[in-house]
């Protein structure tokens, strides 16, 4: 039969040594006379080891370990199911945003749209030609006429007449 130590017992069965003494106290338990413990008495008190002990106590902390990273894992989860279902709002507004600029550039360019461009043999002076007109009928009427070269050299410019008063102030100054 073996004999085993109360430090033995105490880690096979993952209970204290105290435990162990209180039953030998009480007479639950007896130890022989080389102070062990034979393996037969302790099975009988303690019933058959299931694997408690040092084993246990390892599993049981790779558990504790094993929970907390899942319960963290779980957490950074949903952190970035929020954060993904913001920048999906976020992705969809500014594509909103887009199609509200696209419509309202089409429209801007529906509305101000250019004049077609004739023939490339169209010479910028008929072009010209061609708008004058429409500037001139928007604009305000114009006053001051102006002639051409010809026009101008043809009429001399002819003074003024001048009044009583324009001669009285002519006479004064000259002398």
């Amino acid at each position: 039969m073996k004999k085993m130590t109360v430090g033995e017992l105490s880690k096979l069965y993952g209970i204290h040594r105290q435990s162990i003494y209180k039953r030998i106290n009480k007479g639950d338990l007896s130890k022989s006379a080389d102070g062990k413990i034979d393996f037969a008495e302790a099975i009988r008190v303690f019933g058959e080891p299931d694997g408690r002990g040092a084993v246990v106590t390892t599993v049981q902390s790779t558990q504790v370990q094993i929970d907390t990273q899942v319960d963290k894992l779980q957490l950074q989860v949903e952190m970035l199911e929020k954060q993904l279902k913001k920048a999906e709002e976020n992705e969809q507004f500014l594509k909103d945003q887009i199609k509200e600029k696209d419509t309202s550039i089409h429209l801007l360019q529906t509305l101000l749209s250019a004049p077609k461009q004739k023939d490339s043999d169209v010479k910028k002076e008929d072009a010209t030609q061609e708008l004058a007109p429409q500037v001139i009928s928007e604009s305000q009427p114009i006053e001051n006429v102006v002639y051409s070269e010809k026009e101008q050299m043809g009429t001399e410019l002819k003074p003024r007449k001048k009044g009583i008063l324009g001669r009285v102030i002519g006479a004064v100054f000259d002398s």
